[in-house]
């Protein structure tokens, strides 16, 4: 018999509706027994758009991963349901995770992830060498999804995809085509803690009759979908684990050119940092001679940019900002007019078909506009660099000094 004050709760709806972002905690457990949570980003590639449910009071989901082997845990819990409610949350969550998921029993889960870690070996190859950073070893794998292991742990993996990147999708990982690369800190060798992935599409360019005649493969690799857990953002984790998968493709003569798929703002920041920070540290751009006149020379731009393997778009934003960071050094190769002129032609030529319609005065205004916008934030990302300012004088022979 439902009592009075069930009669009134159920005239409230604001006590029967959650957001599923609030309500749900991501935790990771690493091998010390400790555990990180955090929030997810998205939940409506599971639940729908509004992102909130109702008919349930003091929802919490609880999804718990084993930071070695990626075990998956679910908890569901509420004080009190509504009957006959639409949304079953149990039975969506479990659809995204795979069979080996564990519900509501933590011992079980404890027992499986203590048999797992035994003689635990990361089903895959290491990418590269390991690196020191803060007092801690790091390494990047490529999964071998051919194998059982591998594939378990990418379906393991793939719910972060939906809660982390919008509009993310799973990607068939039986395609042969598909590539998943995944960052471990690794200063305890025989219990890797996951710290992030990415999945890679290669896509087959065709080289030319003569050097497909001859055997060649060319590949274009596309990033799709990178995360790095909310637990080790913000400790430059994720630009190494892109920078030495960069390294990895400018070695291989098969790999000519590396692309992004719809990158959002935080990983277009990512890349341009570590792009620019690897064109100037390497001397393959010098500060202190590149001009617009030499990048706008026949030939000069589809040369270099094949020789560093970036996309068309890329190179152009590199181009613009590593002007702009002459100019902030003082370098002075270049005019604040000049640069803006060369950056404004490639921002007329992208939007071309909107702003020829309009005229004079109003194109001239919008580019003015564009322009004062992009020049903002690509000075916000060079603020970031931690680039050596070089001078004039570092070209300049030092004297000897005089025997007495």
């Amino acid at each position: 018999m439902t009592s009075v004050s069930d009669a009134v709760d159920a005239l409230k709806p604001e006590l029967w509706t959650s957001s599923l972002n609030e309500a749900m905690s991501i935790y990771v457990t690493d091998t010390k027994g400790t555990a990180s949570s955090f929030k997810p980003a998205f939940t409506y590639p599971i639940f729908g758009e509004a992102e909130s449910i109702f008919g349930y009071k003091d929802l919490q989901i609880l999804l718990c991963f084993d930071a070695v082997t990626w075990l998956p845990f679910l908890n569901v819990k509420w004080s009190a349901a509504m009957p006959d409610v639409d949304t079953d949350v149990k039975q969506k969550m479990l659809d995204q995770l795979p069979a080996l998921a564990v519900f509501k029993d933590e011992g079980i889960w404890r027992d499986r992830i203590e048999q797992e870690q035994r003689d635990y070996v990361i089903p895959g190859s290491q990418v590269g060498e390991t690196w020191k950073h803060q007092q801690q070893d790091w390494a990047l794998y490529k999964l071998d999804l051919a194998s059982a292991a591998g594939l378990e742990l990418h379906k393991r993996l793939q719910i972060l995809v939906l809660l982390f990147i919008e509009a993310g999708t799973y990607i068939d990982a039986l395609d042969p085509l598909w590539e998943v690369y995944v960052m471990y800190n690794v200063t305890d060798p025989q219990l890797p803690e996951i710290v992030g992935f990415t999945t890679v599409y290669n896509y087959w360019k065709y080289p030319g009759h003569t050097k497909f005649d001859a055997g060649a493969i060319e590949t274009r690799k596309k990033i799709s979908q990178f995360v790095v857990l909310p637990i080790f953002q913000g400790q430059q984790l994720g630009g190494q684990m892109y920078e030495r998968l960069f390294e990895q493709w400018l070695a291989d003569p098969d790999v000519v050119e590396v692309v992004v798929e719809d990158p959002n703002e935080s990983f277009d920041d990512l890349r341009d940092r570590v792009d620019l920070t690897r064109l100037l540290t390497s001397g393959h751009i010098d500060l202190l001679s590149i001009s617009i006149a030499t990048v706008t020379a026949p030939g000069w731009f589809e040369e270099f940019k094949k020789k560093e393997k970036l996309e068309k778009r890329q190179l152009q934003r590199l181009l613009e900002m590593i002007f702009l960071q002459q100019r902030k050094d003082g370098l002075g190769k270049e005019s604040a007019k000049a640069i803006r002129q060369f950056i404004k032609r490639r921002l007329y030529e992208k939007n071309h078909d909107a702003l020829v319609e309009m005229d004079e005065p109003t194109r001239l205004d919008k580019l003015q506009t564009a322009y004062m916008a992009l020049e903002d934030d690509y000075m916000r990302v060079l603020a970031a660099l931690r680039l050596k300012k070089r001078k004039e004088s570092d070209t300049k022979p030092k004297a000897k000094k005089q025997k007495k």
